[in-house]
């Protein structure tokens, strides 16, 4: 077995027809390394007297492990399960090109299945990638931008009621 350098999955054969197979690997999350540093931030921390500086510093460093923590639950396993999904895809992409017409519909229909199961990891995923992407390509123009997307989310939940009955009257 040899792994893949595009998408991390490892050939093998099948077991039952000795067809050429690509198992696709779990991504990793991407918030185990960030809890990682901040656990050795934790730890690293010196205990000389008086406490207080040290304790808030902690408290701190605590507060953002358990934020990140949350984002491990949460939006880490997303990734993770929406990266399988995606590796599913794109391998049965691949061996779409080859075989019967029989094989070629029975990998149609997989590729439908995976993209519909995909589909929502990737719905909970694109609104973090998205404000990712901004952040990354424009530091200072993307506080802007997501001030001013989160104002307009904000004004049409507040609103939310008056847009309806006026989308209502027509």
């Amino acid at each position: 077995m040899e792994a893949r350098a595009q998408d991390g999955g490892v050939d093998t054969n099948c077991p039952h027809c000795a067809a050429p197979l690509t198992v696709p690997r779990i991504p990793p999350n991407p918030y185990l390394r960030p809890i990682k540093n901040i656990v050795r931030q934790m730890k690293g921390v010196p205990l000389p007297f008086p406490y207080l500086p040290q304790l808030i510093q902690l408290a701190v460093l605590t507060s953002v492990l358990a934020l990140f923590g949350v984002l491990f639950i949460t939006i880490g396993v997303v990734t993770q399960a929406a990266g399988v999904f995606r590796g599913l895809i794109l391998d049965t992409q691949k061996h779409l090109r080859e075989g019967s017409t029989v094989e070629r519909s029975a990998q149609a229909i997989s590729i439908g299945i995976y993209s519909l199961l995909f589909l929502p990891f990737w719905m909970i995923q694109l609104p973090f990638s998205l404000v990712g992407s901004i952040w990354s390509s424009r530091r200072l123009s993307a506080l802007l931008t997501l001030t001013l997307l989160l104002a307009v989310a904000y004004a049409a939940t507040l609103y939310s009621h008056h847009l309806i009955r006026f989308w209502h009257s027509f």
